[in-house]
Protein backbone atom coordinates (compact mmCIF):
# COMPACT_ATOMS: atom_id res chain seq x y z
CA UNK A 1 0.00 0.00 0.00
CA UNK A 2 1.00 3.53 -0.56
CA UNK A 3 0.02 6.55 1.43
CA UNK A 4 -1.03 9.84 -0.12
CA UNK A 5 -1.37 12.81 1.16
CA UNK A 6 -3.14 15.57 -0.11
CA UNK A 7 -6.14 18.77 0.52
CA UNK A 8 -8.96 18.96 0.52
CA UNK A 9 -11.20 22.52 1.16
CA UNK A 10 -10.81 25.62 -0.31
CA UNK A 11 -7.74 28.02 0.09
CA UNK A 12 -8.97 29.22 3.20
CA UNK A 13 -9.93 25.80 5.02
CA UNK A 14 -7.24 23.94 3.65
CA UNK A 15 -6.90 20.46 5.81
CA UNK A 16 -4.87 17.81 5.72
CA UNK A 17 -6.12 14.66 4.23
CA UNK A 18 -4.14 11.18 4.41
CA UNK A 19 -5.99 8.23 2.01
CA UNK A 20 -4.30 4.25 2.30
CA UNK A 21 -4.32 3.79 -2.14
CA UNK A 22 -3.43 0.48 -3.44
CA UNK A 23 0.40 0.16 -4.37
CA UNK A 24 -0.11 0.51 -8.40
CA UNK A 25 -0.59 3.03 -10.82
CA UNK A 26 -2.57 6.00 -9.81
CA UNK A 27 -3.61 9.23 -11.94
CA UNK A 28 -4.75 11.79 -9.86
CA UNK A 29 -7.69 14.12 -11.25
CA UNK A 30 -10.04 16.29 -9.96
CA UNK A 31 -14.01 14.95 -11.26
CA UNK A 32 -17.25 16.34 -10.48
CA UNK A 33 -18.61 14.42 -8.24
CA UNK A 34 -15.53 14.25 -5.40
CA UNK A 35 -13.40 11.03 -5.77
CA UNK A 36 -10.15 12.78 -7.30
CA UNK A 37 -8.88 9.29 -8.34
CA UNK A 38 -8.83 7.12 -11.55
CA UNK A 39 -7.00 4.22 -11.53
CA UNK A 40 -5.35 2.68 -14.61
CA UNK A 41 -4.09 -0.71 -15.16
CA UNK A 42 0.05 -1.28 -15.37
CA UNK A 43 0.06 -1.54 -18.73
CA UNK A 44 -1.90 1.52 -19.62
CA UNK A 45 0.84 3.26 -16.88
CA UNK A 46 3.70 1.41 -19.27
CA UNK A 47 2.15 2.84 -22.72
CA UNK A 48 1.72 6.31 -21.30
CA UNK A 49 5.21 5.92 -19.54
CA UNK A 50 6.63 5.20 -23.10
CA UNK A 51 4.83 7.45 -25.09
CA UNK A 52 6.36 10.55 -23.27
CA UNK A 53 9.59 8.81 -23.32
CA UNK A 54 8.93 8.84 -27.24
CA UNK A 55 7.95 12.51 -27.25
CA UNK A 56 10.88 13.77 -25.37
CA UNK A 57 13.19 11.99 -27.45
CA UNK A 58 11.63 13.05 -30.47
CA UNK A 59 11.48 16.74 -29.36
CA UNK A 60 14.88 16.41 -28.42
CA UNK A 61 16.09 16.06 -31.85
CA UNK A 62 13.40 17.97 -33.96
CA UNK A 63 11.52 15.47 -34.94
CA UNK A 64 7.64 15.59 -35.69
CA UNK A 65 5.72 12.54 -34.59
CA UNK A 66 3.09 11.33 -37.08
CA UNK A 67 1.15 8.69 -37.73
CA UNK A 68 0.82 6.69 -40.63
CA UNK A 69 -3.26 6.66 -41.05
CA UNK A 70 -4.65 5.73 -44.27
CA UNK A 71 -5.30 2.46 -46.07
CA UNK A 72 -1.61 1.78 -46.69
CA UNK A 73 -0.96 2.50 -43.26
CA UNK A 74 -0.70 -1.09 -42.76
CA UNK A 75 2.26 -1.62 -44.81
CA UNK A 76 5.04 0.05 -42.34
CA UNK A 77 6.55 -2.33 -40.22
CA UNK A 78 8.58 -0.40 -37.69
CA UNK A 79 8.98 3.53 -37.00
CA UNK A 80 11.07 5.69 -39.66
CA UNK A 81 12.40 9.02 -39.98
CA UNK A 82 12.29 10.79 -42.94
CA UNK A 83 13.33 14.36 -43.69
CA UNK A 84 12.96 15.34 -40.00
CA UNK A 85 9.52 13.15 -39.19
CA UNK A 86 9.18 10.32 -37.46
CA UNK A 87 6.54 8.07 -38.92
CA UNK A 88 4.79 5.81 -36.23
CA UNK A 89 3.59 2.95 -37.52
CA UNK A 90 -0.62 2.49 -36.32
CA UNK A 91 -1.07 0.07 -33.52
CA UNK A 92 2.89 -0.01 -32.36
CA UNK A 93 3.65 0.42 -28.76
CA UNK A 94 5.66 3.20 -28.12
CA UNK A 95 8.60 1.67 -26.61
CA UNK A 96 8.44 -0.56 -29.92
CA UNK A 97 8.75 2.59 -31.47
CA UNK A 98 11.69 3.62 -29.12
CA UNK A 99 13.74 0.56 -30.12
CA UNK A 100 13.20 1.23 -33.85
CA UNK A 101 14.91 4.13 -33.75
CA UNK A 102 17.54 3.20 -31.59
CA UNK A 103 16.80 4.53 -28.82
CA UNK A 104 16.08 2.52 -26.10
CA UNK A 105 19.51 2.51 -25.02
CA UNK A 106 19.60 6.01 -24.63
CA UNK A 107 16.44 6.66 -22.57
CA UNK A 108 16.35 5.31 -19.44
CA UNK A 109 13.16 2.40 -18.34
Amino acid sequence: MTREIGTTGSRDTEEECVQEVPARPVVSADTEDGRGLVIISPSEYERIQAAAELYVFAERRGLRLVRADGPNGHLLSQALVLDNVLLLPPGRHPRDVLRDVGADSVVSH
